[in-house]
């Protein structure tokens, strides 16, 4: 709660003014911080979600490739096991 003081400031007195205490402007101090320290994570969350939007794309990537080799590794075998059966490709799929 605040205090109420009395003083004069330029020659007018202000009685019943309410003055922040120490704890009060500590709290306030303390809510600044707080709303700082928020803004400041909410920066690296964005940073973050981006990075893993990133990931994403790369791993997409790195599947469709490793998709695309295997398929290849797959025909060649295919190919490689037909010719030591004779050169019949119908039997690979």
């Amino acid at each position: 709660m605040a205090s109420e003081q009395s003083f004069s400031y330029g020659g007018f007195r202000v009685s019943d003014l309410e003055v922040p205490t120490d704890y009060e402007l500590h709290a306030m101090e303390t809510q600044v911080q707080i709303e700082k320290m928020r803004d400041d994570m909410r920066q690296q969350f964005g940073k973050f979600r981006e990075e893993i939007r990133y990931l994403k794309k790369v791993m997409t990537v790195i599947v469709g490739v490793g998709v695309v080799v295997m398929s290849l590794i797959g025909v060649r075998v295919c190919i490689e096991s037909s010719k030591a059966l004779g050169g019949d490709f119908g039997g690979c799929s």
